[in-house]
């Protein structure tokens, strides 16, 4: 019996409990609320239309949005091909010997730049020599055989005729003509004689730098046992790439009524990303296209005098017009695409956001060329384009958006 009593109680106390847990919420809420209303500064009464603070605060349909605008400016429109190029020497030249013998001394220093006709090795010209004072003594011997026999031939013709015979006659005429021919083979074999003793100076046939020599002095070294060192020509140097048939055709395209060589203009980046203060002219251009890789291959002639391009490595080709036309153009972040193509937001006098449709052309550093849709000098939005509601005003920032530096 008790414990249906204390039951009954709780059952009663229930409810009392709840109503009073809602009067504190409601108390606890309408508080917050008040400090809300004294936190947040509040119009003046007198201001017709004027949004809320909180509607300020919060970016509401009563507060224009903030952008940043540049003006439409006139660039060169001059959009860049970029292809990977292998750097070449010009010439390339492995230097051998033409004679065997012993190396007597090496003149240059492993890696330096050598000029053309210096001298890199001297062969031991000793056993060159002896050939060629043996060769001239055989000239003399061959010269006075001749002239015994030709002056044997001028007594026979001038002598009675009964005293000679023909036979006499025609044998001092062969011995004439023999020791003519002895005489030019002499002389012959003294200049291939002479040709080995210059042989024994090995002299460089181009200016350029010298690599690792094999040979060293009292080395033995013979035309069969290959190459002594290489030298290569660094300035001026070659860079060789290709260029995709689309893009030949392309680039041919833009030159339609200038096909000259020099309306290109070829420039270099390094690995390290810097581009070199040179300009290339066109050296060389493959007569057919690879049916392999659809590329036709050309090479380009640069100066090298700061020796910072080395055969066999690899740089950036920079490709475009050396004298580019000029164009209105903007940056490219001031585009909006959508399915109806791009468009971009130009603001008036009075402040309004304008939706303009523009045809674009190439990209040049950042800035887009237009071909229409726009004006000189009419401003449009770069930041906040998001933002936009076309016919609607806008606030702009003060200053013009930091455009891409071309």
């Amino acid at each position: 019996m008790d414990e249906q009593v204390e039951k009954a109680g709780m059952r009663k106390e229930r409810p009392v409990v709840k109503v009073l847990g809602w009067l504190v919420t409601a108390a606890c809420l309408l508080w917050l609320g008040w400090m809300a209303r004294a936190l947040v500064p509040q119009a003046p009464k007198d201001a017709p239309g004027a949004p809320s603070a909180m509607a300020a605060m919060m970016g509401g349909a009563g507060a224009p949005p903030q952008v940043s605008v540049t003006e439409i400016r006139e660039e060169a429109i001059n959009p860049t091909f970029t292809y990977i190029g292998r750097v070449e020497p010009i010439q390339d030249v492995s230097v051998r010997a033409q004679i065997d013998g012993y190396v007597q001394s090496v003149h240059f220093t492993e890696g330096s730049l050598i000029k053309a006709g210096e001298l890199l090795f001297t062969i031991d010209p000793e056993r060159y020599e002896a050939r060629v004072a043996v060769r001239k003594a055989e000239i003399g011997q061959a010269e006075a055989a001749l002239d015994r026999a030709v002056r044997y031939l001028k007594r026979l013709e001038t002598s009675d005729e009964r005293a000679i015979t023909q036979k006499d006659l025609d044998t001092a005429r062969s011995d004439v003509a023999q020791g003519e021919a002895a005489v030019k083979q002499a002389q012959a074999n003294l200049r291939l004689a002479e040709i080995d003793l210059k042989h024994t100076r090995i002299i460089a046939p181009i200016t350029g730098k010298i690599g690792r020599t094999v040979a060293h002095v009292g080395d033995y070294v013979a035309p069969a046992l290959g190459d002594l060192v290489r030298i290569v020509q660094v300035d001026p140097i070659r860079v060789a790439f290709s260029v995709t048939d689309k893009e030949y055709l392309a680039m041919r395209e833009k030159l339609a009524n200038d096909a000259s060589q020099e309306a290109l203009r070829f420039r270099l980046q390094l690995p390290t990303g810097t581009v070199l203060d040179l300009t290339g002219a066109q050296d060389f251009k493959d007569n057919a296209m690879s049916p392999d890789t659809a590329t036709l291959s050309i090479r380009v002639r640069f100066d090298n005098q700061q020796d910072l391009l080395v055969p066999d490595g690899y740089v950036t080709v920079l490709v475009d017009l050396a004298n580019p036309p000029r164009g209105l153009s903007v940056p490219q972040q001031a585009l909006v695409t959508d399915q109806a193509g791009d468009l971009v937001y130009v603001i008036d006098a009075d402040g309004t956001a304008q939706a303009r449709r523009v045809k674009t052309g190439a990209l040049t550093d950042g800035w887009v060329a237009v071909v229409s849709g726009v004006e000189k000098g009419e401003r449009v939005v770069v930041n906040g384009v998001q933002k936009v509601v076309p016919g609607k005003p806008v606030q702009v920032a003060s200053g013009d958006a930091e455009a891409p530096q071309k």
